[in-house]
């Protein structure tokens, strides 16, 4: 409910961005542990004691899900290692996902996914990419510039 002050309610701003925060979380984790991500990123940004001073809650919401990627990406390398090493053994159908491309992509620091998929996929300037990510502009340029030269290497 929005307060006397027209102030949204958590859950109101959890259902306002809910779907676009899964989407750039999918591009960070993947799609299995997007929900999951997107979830604890709200209950903290919901809990901190910043969080009634945030004016921008959806850039604040997309920083605290780029931060609980980055964790998760951390605590979980070991375990996708493995699993693609797994998989690289085993002879599967060609699929229309180009397995190299996705491997590279995968690759990519969480900071590079983060900032091709919200320049590529979301279409975002770099300056809102900057905003969303909580970084300057002049990150966001060195985060693509890193990811197209590592992707050209890796997939040339």
């Amino acid at each position: 409910m929005i307060t006397a002050t027209g102030v949204m309610d958590d859950e109101q701003v959890y259902r306002l961005y809910a779907r676009e925060l899964t989407e750039y979380a999918t591009t960070l984790v993947g799609p299995f542990d997007a929900a999951d991500v997107v979830t604890e990123a709200c209950l903290r940004a919901f809990g901190s004691k910043e969080w009634p001073r945030v004016t921008n809650q959806r850039a604040y919401l997309y920083r605290t899900v780029f931060t609980v990627a980055n964790d998760h990406h951390r605590s979980t390398l070991s375990r996708r290692l493995r699993e693609i090493r797994a998989a690289e053994r085993v002879e599967v159908a060609p699929v229309e996902i180009d397995v190299d491309v996705l491997a590279a992509v995968e690759r990519l620091s969480v900071q590079q996914r983060a900032a091709v998929y919200l320049t590529y996929w979301a279409d975002l300037t770099p300056d809102d990419v900057a905003e969303r990510m909580g970084v300057s502009v002049g990150a966001v340029k060195r985060h693509l510039a890193r990811a197209r030269k590592r992707l050209g290497e890796w997939l040339a």
